[in-house]
């Protein structure tokens, strides 16, 4: 059994200038999946596309706004709204006044991945070797 406390995803964590990433599993964890905590600071927008990964996402506290940047549409995020990447979307993500939301990716993520230049995560093998950008 793996059991985590909020203080040991903060030694996981990843802070930037628009979002916070408490990672609670990862793939050394084995268990197929990684979960995250991560609050989006207020005022911000980030664009993403994960096209290594899948992501399910469920907001947990706060509000924002999801756009598929792929398929179309926009939808608000407050508390116990879930989407869902199954596709690869491209897609935009914001927050006027902060939102905590609860993150599972497939593939699970290694521990040190950061949006690039595109809003990707790269692909690690599990000695750290980029797979794919």
């Amino acid at each position: 059994m793996i059991v985590r406390t909020r203080e040991d995803a903060e030694n996981n964590a990843i802070d930037e200038e628009k979002f916070i990433s408490r990672r609670y599993t990862l793939r050394a964890d084995g268990m197929g999946h990684s979960f995250h905590e991560t609050y989006i600071k207020p005022g911000q927008e980030l664009h993403i596309w994960y096209r290594n990964h899948r992501e399910t996402v469920l907001c947990l506290e706060g509000k924002g706004t999801i756009e598929d940047l792929t398929e179309g549409g926009r939808w608000t995020l407050t508390p116990g709204v879930l989407y869902a990447l199954d596709k690869h979307q491209q897609h935009v993500l914001s927050s006027d006044e902060g939102m905590t939301v609860l993150c599972v990716f497939t593939p699970s993520l290694v521990g040190p991945e950061d949006h690039d230049e595109q809003g990707s995560y790269p692909l690690y093998d599990d000695d750290g070797s980029v797979l794919s950008r």
